[in-house]
């Protein structure tokens, strides 16, 4: 059977589904540091040299590339017994080290917030396995003096923990100021503003705030989403005369489309009217992620349940110590709401609703995949926002969905044209067909049910 013609919208959303997932697809499998025979002939220590030659010169982006080069041979010489694991774990400690001295500098150097951040994750997941070891603590790494190095590049060497503390502390200064997109003030003021309502208390000010603003976040768009959930059930009754199209003109995809639209038309209802809701909320979203994000080193004060530093501790850095870094099991709490709240989004095509379905759910699985791999690092305080804001969402639609709907009403003629009288028009007759076709009009007249009442003539005297 023959299937209709996809809507732009459809093409539209399934060309950026596939090219996003072989992007990241790409990114994952084949993003691999290519190795030509003088590379292959390369010893740890002369891949070393280079990194240092490189962060003498603030090349913050090719260090990265030759840091995963450095890897390479510290496992290859490991395997060949040529290193021991202390010794290869001392040189990955440098190599990360190297790598984010450079991102610093660099992003101090061009005061460019984005690149200082790139290296507080060069030390993140390091600095959870190994905080409190001497390896972290005390061992020092000499670092190059950069070319033209200004004056506040005073200094020389560090350990791994005086370089992470160096980078949050430049971080969480910038992040009190830094303006949301680069114009738009407050979004460290903001969630500030949510913390100290409760009281700041560590065990329960700073995952509550991330319910207020869970709470404020939806309320702001339940309007918007509440008409696009009803716009969706009133699509749904559109279903059979849209698999009846589909049905009789199986053999010819272009007047299927075209019928298709026409009934779109006669009821007055728009398609792509489902888009307007989804693309309002998008700023917002992207608004209050900044806003989490410049409050990220302030939410380690926070915990939640099993987010806390002695479970940190105990699973070697697995779950997150504090609500400003990164939790697995929150991650897949948060998948597990984004498929269930995916399942009772409106679709936009009631006759392609598995074809949407599977988008929806396959965008729903990549994000926390995504996430968890490190494609997309967010601090936990925000995957809770997100996961209250879904659960919320749910809600919403269970709501929605149970509540009455009105029949659909013709509005425009098969040629294009207005009914007479409007609006009003359309439901009266459309009221008075239904009534009909049930075999219960009502006459206006006597109050009866039935047939119109016939008056007999009187007779003539």
């Amino acid at each position: 059977m023959s299937r209709p013609a996809p809507t732009p919208k459809q093409n539209f959303l399934q060309t950026l589904l596939i090219v996003t997932t072989v992007f990241l697809g790409m990114q994952l499998f084949c993003n691999k540091p290519q190795q030509n025979t003088a590379d292959s002939n390369r010893t740890t220590a002369d891949v070393l040299k280079s990194m240092r030659e490189m962060n003498s010169k603030l090349l913050d982006v090719s260090i990265v590339r030759e840091n995963s080069a450095l890897n390479s041979k510290i496992h290859e010489e490991t395997n060949a017994k040529k290193l021991t694991e202390q010794q290869a774990e001392a040189l990955r400690i440098e190599g990360s080290i190297l790598v984010a001295d450079t991102q610093l500098k660099a992003g101090m150097q061009r005061n460019e917030t984005q690149r200082i951040r790139q290296a507080y994750y060069s030390l993140d997941t390091m600095n959870r396995k190994k905080a409190g070891l001497d390896e972290w603590n005390k061992t020092t790494v000499e670092i190059p003096k950069t070319v033209r190095q200004p004056e506040r590049f005073t200094w020389s060497q560090w350990t791994g923990h005086e370089l992470y503390q160096k980078v949050v502390s430049e971080l969480t200064t910038r992040n009190k100021t830094d303006l949301v997109w680069g114009f738009m003030p407050g979004g460290y003021q903001f969630v500030d503003l949510l913390v100290h309502a409760t009281g700041s208390i560590p065990a329960f000010s700073y995952w509550f705030a991330a319910l207020l603003l869970a709470l404020v976040v939806r309320g702001v768009v339940y309007p918007l989403t509440q008409r696009q959930l009803m716009w969706s059930r009133q699509m749904s009754q559109l279903t059979p005369m849209l698999k009846e199209i589909k049905e009789r003109y199986k053999d010819s995809p272009q007047t299927q489309q075209t019928k298709t639209m026409e009934l779109y038309r006669e009821y007055g209802i728009n398609p792509m009217a489902g888009c307007g809701p989804a693309l309002v909320q998008m700023p917002l979203f992207l608004f209050v992620y900044q806003c989490m994000l410049h409050y990220q080193f302030e939410f380690q004060k926070g915990t939640f349940l099993w987010i806390n530093a002695s479970t940190s501790q105990a699973t070697k850095g697995f779950i997150a110590p504090n609500l400003g870094q990164v939790d697995t099991i929150l991650i897949i709490l948060y998948g597990i709401s984004l498929c269930t709240s995916t399942m009772l989004q409106p679709v936009t095509d009631p006759t392609q609703v598995k074809q949407q379905r599977i988008m929806g759910l396959s965008f729903a699985v990549l994000m926390p995949v995504f996430m968890l791999l490190g494609f997309f690092p967010v601090p936990a305080a925000f995957v809770l926002y997100w996961t209250f804001t879904n659960i919320l969402a749910t809600a919403q639609s269970l709501r929605a969905y149970r509540l009455p709907l009105p029949p659909l009403v013709k509005v425009n003629t098969k040629d294009g044209g207005a009914y007479p009288g409007g609006g009003f028009f359309a439901k009266f007759q459309e009221a008075q067909n239904s009534q009909g076709a049930n075999g219960a009009n009502v006459n206006s007249l006597n109050g009866k049910t039935g047939a119109p009442a016939k008056h007999k003539p009187k007779k003539r005297k």
